[in-house]
């Protein structure tokens, strides 16, 4: 029997979507597409709601499908055809045109051909080698590129397997290091609330030692002029008796007033005053040290190294007039005459620092005027010199300015503006590099201003721009 070649189309419609074989006890389901009953049966196994279909998706709420018997006969029909071409196909290794042993292998078509086919128009002009040479070469090939891979394989599972051994080192530490600073925590906010509870102890007992002094000087006074209210009394109903009564016991009346000496109790203030001076001085003392240590926190912790930066007069724009010693920028009122370079700023009046920065945490101070038309912060150092270009981070600058008697950030599409809350005059930039950070604090109360977030891929330089002859921008050292 000839062999039977399936129709692709035919075959497809009599296989499975799911197993990808020849369907076997098909069903329908209520979309329209078949499956093996088996097949289906296992995709919706787990299911309780929400039955979906594997080829088209659609949800059906209810696990409904039917046999398929005339799809059953199709497929049983066509593996049947399926089946019988196999048998009749043609021998594994002999060429399908000349029925003879593939001996000779064509390097040219990188396929293996019989000795008829060596001789042929076709391939005589190729390099041609017996199949047991061509297959000993390619097993080299691929023993060499096993041996390679396997290398690569080995070197990896062992860089995984330290990798992982650091990994978890670090995570360790880590760990240890959390427990460390929850510790450190625990007892410093234990201290300060033992301190705490001691000063209230202190302005309690403060307070009980007024009041009780307060009481007992009432009292006292209450009895004193109690005294005083009945001599005056028994003084007032004598000077208006007749002379006779006036003059009987007289005498006895006006010594015990002469005799009477009322002294005043010590004043509540006297004794207190000093101790809440004392107190007072603690409070101010207690402020003082807990500023300094959040500012040393601050600068020790999170905020890296402090800079003292310098001006770069190659970068300045024209317009721009640098100090001698390169730590303040202001503008002038005619352009100066410059070497060009491709450092310089030819439009905008900027000017870089000279130290730039590709890893790790930084910080510096800047002073500001208090009129308008400065601005500054950080710049990528590809940044445009030449030409005018926006102030914003598409540019690869990120900065805050003073503008219209505010303070914005430079972000886009819009500006920020910035809650301060007072003039400013001294400005902390922070700059965190892997931490992907820009921030900037009022460094005289190390109020937070605005952070930008920025993905660095490349050195970031200081910049500082200056557009009004009326301000100045000066680096703090």
């Amino acid at each position: 029997m000839a062999a039977v070649f399936l129709p692709g189309n035919l075959q497809d419609e009599a296989t499975c979507s799911v197993c990808l074989e020849f369907f076997k006890d098909p069903v329908s389901i209520e979309c329209g597409h078949n499956f093996c009953r088996a097949c289906i049966t296992k995709s919706w196994r787990g299911l309780e709601m929400d039955f979906p279909c594997p080829q088209c998706r659609e949800i059906f709420p209810q696990k409904n499908f039917r046999p398929n018997r005339q799809l059953a006969n199709m497929c049983e029909i066509i593996s049947q055809f399926a089946v019988s071409g196999t048998k009749e196909a043609p021998e594994e290794g002999l060429c399908e045109k000349h029925r003879e042993a593939f001996k000779l292998f064509c390097r040219d078509d990188q396929r293996s051909i019989c000795v008829v086919c060596d001789r042929s128009r076709e391939h005589r002009p190729h390099t041609v080698v017996p199949v047991e040479e061509a297959a000993q070469e390619y097993k080299e090939q691929i023993k060499s590129r096993l041996d390679f891979l396997k290398k690569e394989r080995q070197e990896l599972l062992e860089f995984k397997s330290k990798d992982d051994k650091k990994s978890q080192e670090l995570l360790k530490t880590i760990e240890l290091e959390r427990q460390m600073l929850i510790s450190e925590f625990e007892g410093l906010r234990q201290f300060l609330h033992d301190q705490e509870h001691l000063l209230l102890s202190q302005l309690e007992k403060m307070e009980k030692g007024i009041a009780k002094k307060q009481n007992e000087n009432l009292t006292e006074l209450s009895k004193e002029i109690s005294l005083l209210n009945q001599l005056i009394t028994d003084l007032k109903e004598k000077i208006q008796q007749p002379v006779l009564e006036l003059l009987k016991d007289v005498t006895s009346i006006l010594n015990r007033s002469n005799g009477l000496k009322f002294q005043k109790p010590v004043p509540v203030s006297s004794d207190m005053k000093s101790s809440i001076s004392n107190f007072s001085l603690k409070t101010v003392v207690l402020k003082g040290v807990f500023k300094k240590f959040k500012e040393t926190l601050q600068d020790e912790l999170g905020k890296g190294e402090k800079e003292d930066l310098t001006l770069d007069p190659d970068t300045a724009n024209q317009l721009l007039i640098l100090s001698t010693d390169l730590k303040s920028v202001r503008m002038g009122c005619r352009k100066q005459e410059l070497p060009d370079n491709p450092k310089r700023f030819d439009t905008n009046s900027r000017v870089l620092a000279l130290e730039g920065f590709k890893s790790g945490r930084h910080y510096w101070e800047v002073e500001v005027g208090a009129s308008d038309g400065w601005a500054f912060g950080v710049a990528r150092e590809s940044v445009r010199r030449k030409g005018l270009t926006q102030f914003s981070p598409e540019e690869g600058i990120w900065a805050v300015q003073q503008n219209g008697g505010r303070y914005w950030a430079v972000t886009s599409p819009q500006r920020t503006p910035l809650c301060t809350g007072e003039r400013l005059s001294k400005v902390r930039v922070y700059l965190d590099y892997e931490g992907e950070e820009v921030s900037f604090y009022n460094a005289e109360n190390m109020q937070h201003m605005f952070t930008f977030n920025v993905a660095f891929n490349e050195r970031v330089f200081p910049l500082f721009s200056v557009c009004s002859t009326i301000t100045y921008i000066k680096l703090c050292p």
